[in-house]
This record gives C-alpha cells, sequence and structure tokens, in this order.
C-alpha cells in the first residue's frame, strides 16, 4: 500500500492511494490528518507522500502526525517529504535574493540564474510571491494557509522525535524546498 497523505486532488501515479481531508477529485479516502488514529493498521504501509503538507498542519500536531505516519509504516518503509524551507528564504530576504524580476513558477534552476532584470541585476533567486507563498501558503481556499515553519533541523528534529532514525536530507536545485526520505 502506498498512500499520498493530504494529496489535494494530484494523481501520482499507478497505485498510489489518495488521502486528504477534503472531498475532491482523485481523493480516495477522505480523512483529517489531525484525527488520530488514521484508518490503517500498524505496519501495513510500504510508502508514504506527503508533498507540501506538513506546514498546513498546526505545529502542535506536527509530532502526532508523525508518529502516526511511522506507526501505520511497515519495517523497511519509506516516507517522502517535502516542505517550504524558510530558512533559505529568510537568507534570501536578508541576502538581497528577492526580486520580481525572478520567475515565480520557473521552470528550471537556469531560468532563475540567467534571468536579466535591471533591479536586481540577475542576482535576485525568489520571487517577492514564491518567498511570502514559503511561509503563509498560496491560501487559494480555506486549507491552504501554513500553520507551521520548518528549516532543515527543525523537521530533522521533528522527524527523530516522532521515532525516525533513517533520515536522509535531499538537495533542492533551488534552495525553496526541504526533501526529506525516511526508512522506517
Amino acid at each position: 500500500m502506498k498512500l499520498n497523505l493530504g494529496s489535494h486532488s494530484k494523481q501520482v501515479g499507478e497505485g498510489w492511494t489518495n488521502v486528504d481531508a477534503l472531498i475532491l477529485p482523485n481523493v480516495d479516502i477522505v480523512h483529517d490528518l489531525t484525527e488520530y488514529p488514521y484508518p490503517f493498521d500498524e505496519d501495513s504501509v510500504d510508502e508514504i507522500l506527503m508533498v507540501e503538507v506538513l506546514e498546513h498542519i498546526s505545529w502542535r500536531e506536527t509530532i502526532n502526525v508523525l508518529r502516526e505516519c511511522r506507526r501505520i509504516l511497515k519495517p523497511g518503509g519509506k516516507m517522502h517529504i517535502q516542505v517550504p524551507d524558510c530558512e533559505s528564504m529568510m537568507y534570501a530576504y536578508f541576502g538581497g535574493g528577492i526580486c520580481p524580476g525572478v520567475p515565480h513558477k520557473p521552470k528550471s534552476k537556469e531560468e532563475v540564474i540567467n534571468h536579466k532584470c535591471d533591479n536586481c541585476e540577475g542576482k535576485g533567486y525568489v520571487h517577492p510571491m514564491r518567498w511570502k507563498m514559503a511561509f503563509c501558503g498560496a491560501q487559494k481556499h480555506e486549507f491552504d494557509s501554513h500553520l507551521n515553519v520548518f528549516t532543515p533541523s527543525i523537521l530533522i528534529e521533528d522527524l527523530e522525535e516522532a521515532g525516525f532514525e533513517k533520515i536522509e536530507l535531499v538537495k533542492d536545485e533551488l534552495n525553496w524546498k526541504i526533501k526529506i526520505n525516511i526508512v522506517k
């Protein structure tokens, strides 16, 4: 069993079960991730995907959510997490890396590096709206606001407190995201 927790309506591929608190197209199981226990048996899930999800859960609930994910993962099961990197965004703020000339949704790192801008002379690497979204969310609907802020060390500490030991930080080429792979 492979779970895409906090899936919204996005499908990630064949064999994945989408779980979200909202009734949406492509959601297979409607479940609020802050309601425990999850509707899965202990040690029953092979893989969990949580892309841009944890930041929408209150910082008061993060450890409980991660503990519940650990409970349902099989030994040797994998979990993949992606959240905004607020540490990198603060470096961008204080280092002059925020500029409206940077593409908001670049298709590649090269598009950011090679942007032409008189305002920042090409030194900017985060669009102001992308920076704001890292902290506040896109706010496209009532649940699309951020209730938590992550740096790599905060997320790793939370995972360790939840009982995870095999934690790998994966490099994000734009330094906008924290990507973590975990094995139970």
